[in-house]
């Protein structure tokens, strides 16, 4: 059974009983603000209501204690069967006590070490992206990243990312809950009330498991923007060129480990994906001799990842994310098949896979390659993606 939104949390402390405020009241919200719509979801939903009578308070920062209080009562958790205490610094008389302690034994949340939680301190957007996401498990909500969504990448501070928190962060921006604003998401800064309002009101349809897929929906910032005004207009339309004629075919020479790269089947599996494309009334992707070859060292780094597991598919060697090979780099498919390799066989096992399938038909990208590194029996294909033209990646 789907859960609904019945929470009902106080800023300050939830000992505290302010009633349901209208929104017209609060003196600090107005309706020219970015957050003035999630915050009068939140009050309206009775998600968290005013600091008094006449606020909102929409810039204090909201503490971990306060958020998993909040997701407890979207669960609609049994106070009573949570009496104990899970952490030496949560009471046991505490208001966020039984919420905490469920939120442990679900696998939600688990401290920050030593046996403590930190309840009073700020919740950091990572933090609550964590959060979301365990929740989300906990309800069987589908919460694969492992197709890489390619949105995640777009944001120039991914990489400040706490790995901990980073396949729940690509998860909350591929589903539009956290959007960021001014191309950041400030990971560990302190998530604000407007802030928490807003991701509350974006995680609604997904955690009630309804389609969010909706291309022409305008993300809603939940950062505060700031001015551009003034900023130049980058918008205008650009050429596209494509280096298709000028791919390579054949067989690479055999390097030092006995591998070698297998052009011709790449070549003929970029052709079925575009092929592909055109079927589905999408623009064929454009060829870029720059994407294949971070292409080719993303395929070959396939081999320590599937035979060796010394990292995931869509890590390297190095710990980082597969898009930090080369700039642009949005998202990626990745394969391990044998010999002999076919084309069709390729794009068939890729849209078998919903994730995959996306990733094919996106509409952001605009070139790409595919990659068929050999060595031995196997082949490990990779299909880069990049948001560039391959004129603008000539100019790099």
């Amino acid at each position: 059974m789907k859960k609904r939104f019945v929470s009902v949390l106080c800023a300050a402390t939830m000992a505290c009983s302010i009633h349901a405020t209208a929104l017209t009241s609060f003196t600090d919200v107005h309706p020219e603000d970015w957050y003035y719509d999630a915050v009068n979801y939140a009050v309206s939903n009775n998600l968290f209501n005013g600091t008094s009578a006449t606020t909102f308070s929409p810039s204090q920062p909201m503490t971990r204690g306060m958020f998993v209080t909040v997701l407890g009562r979207l669960a609609e958790v049994d106070t009573e069967s949570h009496t104990g205490t899970s952490f030496s610094d949560v009471p046991a008389t505490a208001y966020y006590a039984p919420y905490i302690s469920w939120a442990n034994g679900e696998g939600i949340v688990s401290g920050i070490g030593n046996g403590r939680f930190f309840p009073d301190t700020p919740v950091t957007r990572e933090q609550i992206a964590k959060m979301l996401f365990t929740y989300a498990q906990s309800l069987h909500i589908d919460t694969n990243t492992d197709f890489i969504p390619d949105k995640y990448y777009d944001y120039t501070d991914y990489h400040t990312v706490s790995r901990y928190a980073s396949q729940a962060v690509s998860w909350c921006v591929n589903k539009g809950i956290i959007n960021g604003s001014n191309g950041k998401i400030n990971p560990q800064d302190t998530a604000t009330r407007a802030e928490v309002a807003t991701m509350l009101m974006n995680a609604e349809p997904v955690l009630n498991d309804i389609n969010t897929n909706e291309p022409d929906k305008q993300p809603i910032p939940d950062i505060e923007p700031e001015d551009t005004a003034n900023s130049e207009n980058t918008s205008a339309a650009e050429i596209v060129t494509n280096e298709i004629e000028q791919r390579p075919t054949g067989h690479s020479a055999v390097d030092e480990y006995g591998g070698y790269w297998d052009y011709d089947l790449s070549n003929a599996t970029f052709d079925a994906i575009n092929d592909l494309r055109e079927q589905n009334g999408l623009d064929r992707f454009a060829y870029s001799l720059q994407v294949q070859e971070w292409a080719d060292i993303r395929s070959k780094e396939l081999v320590g990842a599937y035979d060796d597991k010394l990292y995931d598919a869509h890590m390297r060697p190095d710990g980082s994310v597969f898009a930090t090979v080369g700039k642009g780099c949005n998202t990626e498919n990745a394969l391990l098949t044998i010999l002999p390799g076919y084309a069709q066989e390729n794009l068939n096992m890729w849209y078998a896979s919903t994730g995959h399938r996306e990733n094919m038909l996106n509409t952001r990208s605009k070139t790409a390659a595919v990659s068929a590194y050999v060595r031995g029996q196997k082949i490990y294909v990779i299909q880069l993606f990049n948001i560039l033209t391959a004129e603008e990646l000539n100019n790099l």
